[in-house]
């Protein structure tokens, strides 16, 4: 197990991505800063398509605001 999914392991008891989405979910959650809430990030996976959500966190990057919180407001402001 990575150091990551150790980290992970240790908070929310034995984790172990079973699907590609739950794995990008968790290293998105990673780069965010936002690990504490990587499970919200597996359920934006599952209602959201991959790749508008890879492209707002694209976007959040390219702007230099790669935070857990500006990446959710970004989303907001493009799925509303």
């Amino acid at each position: 197990m990575t150091h990551i999914l150790d980290r992970v392991a240790d908070y929310f008891g034995r984790f172990t991505p079973s699907k590609t989405t739950e794995y990008i979910a968790l290293q998105m959650a990673r780069k965010l800063g936002d690990l504490q809430a990587f499970r919200h990030y597996i359920v934006l996976f599952e209602h959201y398509p991959e790749d508008l959500l890879l492209n707002v966190y694209r976007q959040s990057g390219n702007a230099g605001n790669r935070t857990g919180e500006h990446f959710m407001k970004a989303l907001r402001e493009v799925t509303h």
